[in-house]
């Protein structure tokens, strides 16, 4: 879609800047309006995009852009190489709060009412400590990403068998149609945004999911990481339920005048997987952090120890609590050895 979108800007820009190089007297001699506003370069994916650049794409579509990288470290490394708000930006951007730019190239000035990006990306293992660990685990900026490790023991099979024809199709027609949905017209018959309600039934498991699920979750955790995924959940609950019910209408599963109980069973669902791996991931995020400074706090601790000891010369180094109990759970097995609860001793 965004190459047929691509060679109608093309055509627009060719015809504005034919535009502007005619005099007025020209302009009018050829029946040419006398003023012409820039073709907007409308588009769903935007790749390896600087922020001034994603800035102008999400400007010029409303409804909101995607930001694809194949190897995410490319996107996330760049930040605040050229501009010190650049994380500050993704970070609000999240929750869509408004905000001003200034092009300092041309002085242009841009306000986002409602700016919405989504990222997608992927990475190995290994870098993850370096991409999400250290102060972005502690700011927020982790966890507002949904993090994908399946749990992959081999390679699958090459075979011959082409993927049918037909799925293709039904896929591309779903796309188009949801590109193409139109919001109710509102006053003065221009298109406005519209609300889907929750049925009393899907609030009430949303509801209960919160009081009986997350809010124990968040109570009962130790980790700061685990409590500030907490928070982000309930925020992806929310678009889940409205992304699902959505989608379920455009395949004629459901109507889309409220979001149903079936939705919000679905979007429960979806969440949980999503926490799921993040405590498959949350190790491997650590583990870099952990490289920098084990050998210190190794050195440290006495032949013999508590884990109320290893704690507390963790705290000396900038460790906390919870991280130093996971580098003595899962991060140090090779150097330490559990002697009894609590208990541990120098390999």
């Amino acid at each position: 879609m965004d190459e047929e979108y691509d060679r109608i800007y093309v055509r627009e820009m060719k015809e504005y800047r034919k535009w502007e190089r005619l005099t007025p007297k020209q302009r009018k001699q050829q029946s040419l309006p006398d003023e012409m506003p820039i073709p907007l370069r409308k588009s769903h994916v935007v790749v390896n995009s600087t922020i001034e650049a994603l800035i102008s794409a999400m400007r010029d579509n409303p409804r909101g852009v995607l930001i694809y990288n194949d190897e995410i470290d490319s996107l996330l490394s760049n930040f605040n190489r050229y501009n010190g708000s650049d994380e500050s930006y993704f970070l609000s951007l999240f929750s869509g709060t408004p905000f001003k730019y200034t092009r300092k190239s041309n002085n242009e000035y841009i306000f986002l009412s409602h700016p919405y990006c989504s990222i997608i990306g992927s990475t190995q293992p290994g870098m993850l400590s370096t991409l999400f660990g250290g102060k972005r685990s502690l700011n927020g900026f982790s966890s507002r990403f949904l993090k994908v490790y399946p749990n992959i023991s081999s390679m699958p099979s090459w075979n011959e068998a082409p993927m049918p024809e037909e799925v293709l199709m039904e896929w591309e027609r779903i796309i188009r149609k949801v590109d193409s949905f139109q919001p109710p017209l509102g006053q003065e018959g221009k298109v406005s945004s519209f609300e889907l309600p929750f049925s009393s039934s899907a609030k009430h498991l949303l509801i209960n999911w919160k009081n009986e699920v997350n809010s124990r979750i968040y109570c009962e955790s130790e980790s700061e990481n685990e409590k500030a995924l907490c928070g982000k959940l309930e925020t992806y609950l929310i678009r889940f339920c409205l992304v699902v019910q959505v989608m379920r209408g455009i395949c004629g599963e459901a109507e889309m005048n409220e979001i149903d109980e079936e939705s919000a069973i679905r979007a429960i669902r979806l969440t949980e997987y999503f926490r799921a791996m993040e405590s498959r991931i949350t190790p491997e995020m650590e583990v870099g952090v952990l490289d920098l400074r084990h050998t210190e706090l190794l050195s440290l601790l006495p032949q013999s120890f508590t884990t109320s000891e290893a704690v507390a010369i963790g705290k000396k180094l900038g460790l906390s609590e919870s991280t130093v109990k996971r580098f003595l759970r899962e991060g140090a097995r090779e150097f330490i050895r559990k002697e009894a609860h609590g208990h541990y001793c120098k390999s």
